[in-house]
């Protein structure tokens, strides 16, 4: 056997070997154990859907397209132990809101009309 022949014989093998221990993208899924996607997924979730702080602005705009009407006062207050933008609204339909917004998540925390 010459040279040339040998050569091309290994670097054949090496090529083989790697390609055959290597999962493709269509199995890469089906090739990871039940443990490890699971844990791939708990580390994805967080990034997935993480909450974002609301403005003083943007809290008023849910507000009033909650209960239309004028604002009066938008201040940052405190409701439930929570960290809160506080809404005041005269509204169209004669209550006056008041409506908190949780700055951390955007998440509504309370409404109340009198």
């Amino acid at each position: 056997m010459n040279k040339r022949t040998a050569l091309s014989a290994v670097a054949l093998l090496a090529l083989a070997t790697t390609f055959a221990s290597t999962p493709f993208a269509a199995d890469s899924k089906a090739a990871i154990p039940a443990a490890s996607a699971a844990s791939a997924a708990s580390a994805a979730a967080p990034a997935a859907a993480p909450a974002h702080e609301i403005t003083k602005e943007q809290a008023v705009d849910m507000a009033t397209k909650a209960h239309p009407g004028q604002v009066t006062k938008a201040y940052e207050d405190t409701k439930k132990g929570k960290k809160t933008w506080e809404v005041k609204i005269s509204g169209t339909d004669g209550k006056k809101w008041e409506v908190h917004y949780e700055i951390k998540t955007g998440a509504l925390v309370s409404e109340e009309g009198k």
